[in-house]
C-alpha cells in the first residue's frame, strides 16, 4: 500500500499493475479513481475533492457543521453529549453570520472574531471552548477530505479555561442537617448525596436493586439525563425528556461504602415510599427507584430544585448547588486525610488527575495545615 498524506484517503497499487484511490461524493458514497501511477490517482483524487458541493451549491459552514454531526459524531457519542452539540448548533451556529459563511469561506479571522464576540457577550470560556471543539473537529475532517485546504481553526486562541473553585457545605453544616433535619422530606437525599459524592443524575436515577443494606454498599449504574428529540415539533420548539442512560464514563460505574447516616436515611425512605405507594394504590408508577415524586415518576427537576434551596434556607446553610454537595463529600474525604487516589474512586473520576484539578485547591489547604502544625511543634521543643 502506498504511503499516504493526512486526509488522502486509500491509495493503493493493484495486482494488475494499476494504482486506485477512494473518495467520497457529497452523498457520502465511496467512489474510486484509477491511474498507471500514484502521483496520477493523487491528482485525480484532488480533482474529484476540489470545490465539493452539496445540493449542487457549496457547503455553507452551518450546512458542513449539521452534516458532520449527523454522519460522523452520532454514532461515536454518548446521547447527552451529541444532544449538547446540537443544542450549541441550533443556538450559536445555525442562521448566524458565520454559519451562512460558505465554508471554503471560512477563515482563521472569521473564528477568531466569533470566539471573541462570544466571550463578550458573557459566555465563559469553557463555554465558548465546547463550540471551539465541534468547529475545530468539523473543519479538521472536511480538510481530510479534502473539501479546504487547511483547518483554519489551528491559528486560532481562546483563553484557558476558569478553574471553577466549588462553594462547598462546611462540616459544622452538615452536622446540622444530620442533626435537625431528619423529618424533612429532602433529607433523604440530600444526607445520600452528600454521604456518597454521586452526581445529581446518578443519585436521581438509583434503584433499591443497587442499594445493598446488608453489605452497606451502594452500587452507581445509572443516570438520569435530558434528552432533546432530535425534530421540533408543530410549535417549533425541541421536546426534553428524562431518560436513564450509563453514567458519564466507565469509571462513574462503582461501588460506594454505605455510611450509618445513608443507611439510616435510606431505611426511611424505604418506608416512607411504601406508604406512598399503599396510598397511591394502581396510580403509582412503580419503577424501582429510590427517589420519586408522589407517583413514582422521575423528580421533576425545576421543582425539586426550588424545594431544595427552600430546604437550606429553612436550616440556614450555604445556598450551594446541588452538585456542590458531591464537592462537599470530596471536601471532607480529604480533610480527612483519604489520599487522593481513593477520592478519585469514590467519585468515579475518570482519572486522579481529574480529581487533583478540582480539588487542588483543598489539598493546597491541607498542605498549609499541615506546615503551620510542624511550625506550633517546633515552638514548643
Amino acid at each position: 500500500m502506498g504511503k499516504r498524506s493526512n486526509g488522502e484517503g486509500t491509495i493503493f497499487k493493484r495486482k494488475d499493475g494499476r494504482w486506485c484511490g477512494a473518495y467520497f461524493d457529497e452523498q457520502f458514497s465511496r467512489h474510486f479513481v484509477y491511474g498507471k501511477t500514484q502521483s496520477e490517482v493523487k491528482r485525480k483524487l484532488k480533482e474529484k475533492q476540489a470545490g465539493r458541493t452539496i445540493k449542487g451549491k457549496p457547503y455553507l459552514f452551518q450546512e458542513w457543521i449539521l452534516e458532520f454531526l449527523q454522519n460522523y459524531k452520532k454514532n461515536e457519542l454518548k446521547v447527552t453529549t451529541y444532544n449538547s452539540y446540537m443544542l450549541r448548533y441550533r443556538k450559536h451556529i445555525l442562521n448566524t453570520q458565520l454559519g451562512m459563511t460558505k465554508l471554503e469561506n471560512v477563515k482563521a479571522a472569521n473564528l477568531q472574531q466569533y470566539y471573541n464576540e462570544k466571550l463578550k457577550e458573557g459566555y465563559s470560556s469553557k463555554y465558548v471552548r465546547s463550540i471551539e471543539v465541534i468547529f475545530n473537529s468539523a473543519l479538521d475532517r472536511a480538510f481530510k477530505l479534502k473539501m479546504i485546504p487547511e483547518n483554519p481553526n489551528i491559528f486560532t486562541t481562546l483563553p484557558p479555561k476558569e478553574r471553577y473553585e466549588a462553594k462547598v457545605l462546611t462540616r459544622e453544616e452538615v452536622e446540622r442537617i444530620v442533626v435537625e433535619a431528619k423529618g424533612e422530606e429532602l433529607y433523604p437525599i440530600v444526607v445520600t448525596t452528600v454521604y456518597t459524592g454521586m452526581r445529581k443524575g446518578e443519585v436521581m436515577a438509583l434503584k433499591w436493586e443497587n442499594v445493598d443494606f446488608n453489605e452497606r454498599k451502594i452500587y452507581v449504574k445509572n443516570s438520569l439525563c435530558r434528552v432533546y428529540d432530535e425534530q421540533p415539533g408543530e410549535d417549533g420548539r425541541y421536546r426534553v425528556s428524562y431518560k436513564i442512560l450509563e453514567p458519564k464514563t466507565k469509571k462513574s460505574i462503582r461501588m460506594i461504602p454505605m455510611l450509618d447516616e445513608v443507611y439510616t436515611a435510606l431505611v426511611e425512605q424505604k418506608k416512607r415510599q411504601e406508604i406512598l405507594k399503599a396510598s397511591q394504590g394502581e396510580q403509582y408508577l412503580d419503577q424501582g427507584l429510590v427517589f420519586t415524586d408522589e407517583r413514582g415518576n422521575y423528580l421533576y427537576q425545576r421543582e425539586f430544585m426550588d424545594k431544595y434551596h427552600q430546604f437550606l434556607q429553612k436550616y440556614h446553610i450555604t445556598d450551594v448547588r446541588f452538585h456542590d454537595l458531591r464537592h462537599t463529600f470530596a471536601t471532607l474525604l480529604i480533610e480527612s486525610d483519604v489520599s487522593m487516589k481513593l477520592v478519585q474512586e469514590l467519585l468515579g473520576h475518570s482519572t486522579i488527575t481529574t480529581s487533583m484539578d478540582i480539588y487542588t485547591h483543598v489539598s493546597d489547604q491541607m498542605k498549609e495545615k499541615a506546615l503551620d502544625q510542624l511550625k506550633l511543634g517546633e515552638h514548643r521543643k
